[in-house]
């Protein structure tokens, strides 16, 4: 049984997706988010062929600011706490450019990479890290295994999150894992999403918001054990999830039985607790039009800042499309973002002091710290910032 709670729709062409066809931005995919009344499972219901997302993927893990960093620890940590030496063999799917695994290689450790975006493979498999262009699925591992023995260790990083029907991944995961292996993966955290305001993760993308009660539910049915959650700051609020065979090596940590209390003390399972987020997505909507309409008034221009598709994704939660006049990015996939009805132009944020808006409406709002001090010429000659995220806020 699942329980609507109703959100925006947005267009299934995003800036990731190699496709760049007007007709094909004319489709959209309702983003309704449901709640399982079962298990409590946050999902999307109206999934996106996976191949048109991924086999023409742009996104690079290298260009998001501190990811690599955020990796490096990772590494530290697995290579501590499993054990893993010289030589120990680590696969990671949705591996893009080999960021993550990049740091494994470093230590002497055999590594193998499997992702579909085409190019991308190519281009880690070219720089050193083998990337086998392909969807991960009991295929994908059962060659691995023959080719290069089980593996200590299996990574995915917000990849989890994007796989509709999860039962193989599963099974492709138990059969890659060595029997003392462990499989660590970290996604956006269901908990962070609606405490934090997060609306930007809600997209065509990612299918599922995880969090620590479905998740130690869905891994049982497979003789899978999660024995550590824990929370990190990545994307606003993440969680990295430790899981070994049933009965493994490591004991259960009591953060995982902590964190399906406080989900549950929070209501994150009530469809009450979503309503309201529903209710606060709709009142900064409404802020923002105000702003938008302010400046209009005035005769002055409307930028937006970020062409990601978590930023689409908010062009759109909050009805911008025909309120920009054009967008902002430090670093652009393309020279347009288009959508159903429109075309904006997108320009190098060196362009702001030339283009001079009135509003730069920053989508990409985690950033905003990083992006406004760069830019306080443009604030002291009158521009101003609206961040619209967790909670609607304006610069200078």
């Amino acid at each position: 049984m699942v329980l609507s709670i109703p959100l925006a729709q947005v267009p299934i062409v995003s800036p990731n997706m190699g496709v760049h066809s007007r007709s094909m931005t004319k489709t959209i995919a309702p983003l309704d988010t449901y709640l399982c009344a079962d298990c409590g499972l946050i999902q999307l219901v109206h999934v996106v062929d996976p191949s048109l997302i991924y086999q023409k993927y742009l996104y690079r893990t290298s260009v998001s600011a501190g990811l690599s960093r955020h990796f490096r620890d990772l590494c530290d940590r697995a290579i501590g706490r499993l054990a893993l030496k010289p030589g120990s063999f680590v696969v990671e799917f949705g591996s893009n450019d080999g960021t993550l695994l990049a740091h494994f290689k470093d230590t002497g450790m055999k590594v193998q990479g499997v992702d579909p975006a085409e190019e991308i493979a190519k281009e880690a498999t070219a720089a050193g890290i083998q990337t086998q262009a392909a969807f991960f699925d009991e295929t994908t591992a059962s060659m691995i295994v023959a080719e290069h023995g089980p593996a200590s260790l299996v990574l995915s990083n917000n990849v989890m999150a994007n796989i509709d029907d999860l039962s193989p991944v599963l099974r492709a995961i138990k059969l890659l894992m060595a029997q003392d292996g462990a499989y660590i993966f970290e996604t956006q955290y269901a908990l962070d999403v609606f405490e934090g305001t997060l609306l930007d993760v809600i997209y065509h993308e990612h299918i599922s918001c995880f969090s620590v009660q479905p998740v130690v539910e869905a891994f049982k049915r497979f003789d899978l054990e999660v024995f550590d959650a824990e929370r990190i700051a990545t994307k606003g609020g993440s969680i990295r999830f430790w899981v070994q065979h049933k009965n493994g090596p490591h004991p259960v940590s009591q953060r995982v039985g902590e964190l399906i209390a406080l989900e549950n003390e929070t209501g994150l399972y009530d469809l009450v607790y979503h309503q309201h987020f529903g209710e606060k997505i709709a009142a900064i909507k409404s802020a923002i039009h105000g702003h938008v309409a302010n400046v209009k008034k005035a005769g002055g221009r409307i930028a937006g800042w970020g062409t990601s598709v978590g930023c689409a994704a908010l062009i759109h939660q909050f009805e911008l499309e025909n309120k920009i006049d054009f967008l902002f990015d430090d670093i652009p996939f393309k020279d347009h973002l288009e959508g159903p009805g429109y075309s904006l132009p997108v320009m190098t944020g060196s362009s702001v002091m030339k283009e001079n808006p009135a509003l730069i409406i920053v989508l990409a709002w985690r950033y905003a710290h990083m992006i406004i001090p760069k830019h306080q010429n443009y604030a002291d000659g009158g521009g101003r910032f609206l961040i619209p995220l967790p909670d609607i806020s304006t610069q200078p």
